[in-house]
């Protein structure tokens, strides 16, 4: 009889305090409340009820909380990506880049005494864009660029290189990716040349460095490919710029004074690029082309300002080399005029070669020889040969380092050769 009640007991206890766990005491004893009803009833006596808590307490220790059984075929449940919130409304159209030349030189350069050179050793900062671009409507892009660049006094300004409405479509038949530029636009040439040269970062291409024009000015430009693109294997390992099958061209007409000066002239200038690539089946990277200008020099007086361009260049997944040569009369700013204000009749070439090294092709090594007659007919002018020799390193996408040396020779007696050498950081995305 003892022992069934002991075994009642148990069951009770076990139903209330997984009903009921809360402990209450007599006589200074913690007891459940149901053995304390069993005690007071003479059913069980205190020490029995107290021997059995005991019992159930150490049961409960020694069994582990039970499991929620799982369904045999039941999967375990995916791992949701994690959500990315959109941008707000307008922002997805907008897109950011920058463009960053900093750095360190060290040379002698020429200024103005006979027979003498000064040093130069500095950290300068040449180039240091925000673009900012905004997708305005599907055939319609907006461009804001500043440039910001150090004046002679040492202070930081900012002025624009770009500002224009870029209208641009699909395509017209054999024409590929037509665009308009109108505004502060891109001149033919430049964004051509540096997209094949690569290393803008070292100093300007040979045109611009011997003061003919700059990239940018204000008015129109038109262009597009001849034909569809070339593979996208050839845009991704060698040049996704002006990557027509059969080439491109621009054209466009322009106030003529470039983008850092006000015009001076009732004249506008026109210039027109046209690159062929005459086998693009075999030698996709062989091109053909040839750029012309004819206006007036941005000066009252509006000096003759014409030239004309042939230029053959070739660019593979490990090497570019290019040639041009130029001959004209004059330059953009209207400075390269003789005494009586009759603009100057110049001609000049130039060799361009880049190799890269290893797997991942992120070794460059780069050379340049330019030579240039500033005044073809006077015997005595200051002809110049500059050499350019460099080696650099592409860390990461368009990002790199390049160290170079720089040779100039003056052929007018007096005039000492002038050298450097540059370390450049370029920062661009």
């Amino acid at each position: 009889m003892k022992g069934a009640r002991r075994l009642a007991s148990m069951v009770l206890l076990g139903v209330v305090a997984a009903a009921a766990p809360v402990w209450g005491a007599q006589n200074d004893a913690p007891m459940d409340p149901l053995l304390r009803l069993l005690v007071k009833k003479g059913v069980i006596t205190r020490e029995e009820a107290l021997e059995l808590q005991k019992e159930y307490e150490a049961m409960q220790e020694r069994t582990p909380a039970a499991e929620a059984p799982k369904a045999p075929h039941e999967a375990p449940a995916p791992v949701a990506a994690p959500e990315v919130a959109p941008l707000p409304n307008g922002l997805d159209r907008l897109h950011l880049g920058t463009l960053i030349f900093a750095s360190y030189q060290d040379g002698r350069e020429y200024g103005g005494v006979p027979g003498e050179t000064v040093r130069r050793n500095r950290f300068t900062i040449k180039r240091a864009y925000l673009d900012v671009r905004y997708d305005v409507a599907p055939f319609l892009q907006a461009r804001l660029t500043p440039d910001v660049r150090q004046d002679q006094t040492g202070d930081w300004r900012a002025r624009f290189k770009y500002v224009y409405g870029r209208f641009h479509w699909g395509s017209w038949g054999f024409l590929g990716k037509p665009a308009v530029e109108f505004g502060l636009a891109h001149m033919p040439w430049l964004d051509w040349e540096e997209a094949i040269n690569g290393f803008r970062m070292q100093d300007p291409m040979f045109l611009e460095r011997n003061h003919l024009f700059n990239s940018a000015d204000l008015g129109v430009l038109f262009g597009a490919n001849l034909g569809p693109e070339l593979p996208e294997s050839y845009r991704r390992e060698v040049d996704h710029h002006y990557a027509g099958r059969w080439g491109s061209f621009q054209v466009g007409i322009y106030n003529g004074s470039g983008y850092h000066s006000v015009e001076q002239t009732s004249n506008k200038a026109v210039e027109a690029r046209v690159s062929l690539r005459p086998v693009p089946d075999t030698a996709p990277g062989f091109q053909v082309t040839a750029f012309g200008i004819t206006g007036k020099g941005n000066t009252p007086e509006e000096p003759d300002w014409n030239l004309a361009v042939l230029m053959l260049s070739w660019e593979t997944p490990r090497f570019t080399v290019t040639g041009q040569w130029e001959r004209g009369e004059g330059n953009q700013s209207g400075t390269m005029v003789d005494a009586g204000g009759r603009a100057l009749k110049h001609e000049g070439y130039s060799l361009f070669g880049r190799l890269r090294l290893g797997e991942a092709r992120r070794w460059h090594l780069i050379g340049r020889w330019d030579h240039f007659d500033p005044d073809r007919d006077d015997a005595l002018s200051d002809v110049q040969d500059r050499w350019i020799a460099g080696v650099a390193w592409q860390f990461f996408k368009g990002n790199s380092w390049l160290l170079d040396y720089e040779h100039l020779a003056h052929d007018t007696p007096g005039i000492p050769d002038e050298h450097r050498f540059q370390l450049t950081l370029q920062i661009k995305y």
